[in-house]
């Protein structure tokens, strides 16, 4: 059952077409059909800014040119050419995607709907995106752009995330999809959102469609779509240790009951070892996902011997190899610098309760 009227459909495809062929950004995924290059971007961008995924996609790519470079590497050289671009689950999914490529489709990236969804870390949005981009398959793509867009033109109020608005979305994707160029199409959708119909003050002059928008029309284009729960952001306090033994520092990795930072390498955290806590270094505060962690290093003394399992000496000028995260580079930047490192702690909540599992 069609949800438009051809014409208008008609009248979008050919306004939001042209539009993007004058305006698109020039931007380093565009200029490949490598099926790898796009579903390394895709992957990226998730939850990451255009801005801050630029310059790192060269760099990994460099690191990382094809999918056999990636299937063979290790974890850990993995999450150090992620350093900086967050939920490092992706990172790891995309590592795993990998080795199954290179096990499961011979190493050659796989050019079926059905496979893409398959792989670990992909889901509707980025098999669509990959298929529609990279082989100009005719499958529609629903993001928070898309979905932001598609809710002011069409006047669809609610929770874009909701099950019933969201099948919605999925379903005005799939009927205005233009099946002669599906990758150009479902980029302008993005582009669009991205550029023009901002979440706050959106350029509405500016947008291509703009005459077809019932948001717009009815003066009120920002309460489009309506916003969801948003989770409490918690608050969490932790203590490391700074240890340092003839020339190497004693670094902990985090084990797969943490919160947040699963399988990293840091700085042990009290109760992780045995230690007699010294002189605070520095204070840092720093987010992850819905956490606002205050974190304190404390240069210590290890008391007996070093601890076995998830422990390991590194040597102070490994530790960047090792660190990846951008907590752990704060405190580790600041280490060293006396008492100017500790301005602004006494803005940070002082009631927050120290979690040790985190």
């Amino acid at each position: 059952m069609s949800l438009l009227k051809p014409r208008l459909k008609e009248k979008l495809r050919d306004g939001l077409s042209r539009w993007y062929r004058r305006h698109r950004r020039d931007l380093p995924w565009r200029r490949t059909r490598d099926p790898y290059r796009i579903w390394v971007s895709e992957i990226m961008l998730q939850q990451t800014t255009v801005k801050t995924v630029s310059p790192r996609y060269e760099e990994f790519l460099r690191r990382f040119p094809d999918v056999e470079a990636l299937a063979r590497s290790s974890e850990e050289s993995v999450l150090r050419a992620w350093a900086g671009l967050g939920y490092y689950r992706r990172a790891r999914a995309m590592r795993e995607a990998a080795i199954k490529i290179r096990d499961i489709h011979g190493g050659a990236f796989p050019d079926r709907y059905e496979d893409v969804l398959g792989l670990p870390g992909v889901g509707r949005y980025t098999a669509g995106a990959v298929m529609s981009i990279a082989f100009g398959g005719p499958y529609p793509l629903v993001d928070g752009n898309v979905a932001r867009v598609f809710a002011r033109l069409f006047g669809l109020r609610g929770d874009s995330k909701a099950p019933t608005l969201s099948k919605k979305l999925w379903a005005l994707a799939e009927e205005l999809l233009d099946r002669r160029a599906p990758g150009d199409w479902n980029q302008a959708l993005m582009e669009l959102g991205a550029t023009i119909c901002f979440p706050a003050a959106p350029r509405c002059p500016a947008c291509p469609v703009a005459r077809h928008c019932a948001a717009r029309l009815e003066g009120s284009p920002e309460a489009y779509p309506s916003k969801g729960v948003r989770r409490r952001r918690q608050g969490v306090r932790l203590e490391a240790f700074y240890i340092e033994r003839a020339g190497r520092v004693l670094l902990w990795k985090r084990d797969g009951d943490e919160r947040f930072l699963k399988g990293h390498w840091g700085f042990p955290e009290a109760g992780r070892v045995e230690a007699v806590p010294g002189r605070l270094l520095t204070a840092v505060r720093h987010s992850i996902m819905n956490f606002d962690i205050f974190l304190e290093l404390r240069q210590a003394a290890l008391r007996g011997g070093a601890p076995s399992g998830h422990a390991r000496w590194v040597p102070v000028e490994r530790l960047k190899d090792y660190l990846v995260s951008s907590l752990w580079l704060k405190g580790l930047s600041a280490h060293g610098t006396a008492s100017g490192s500790l301005d602004g702690v006494r803005s940070f909540p002082p009631k927050l309760a120290r979690a040790p599992s985190v």
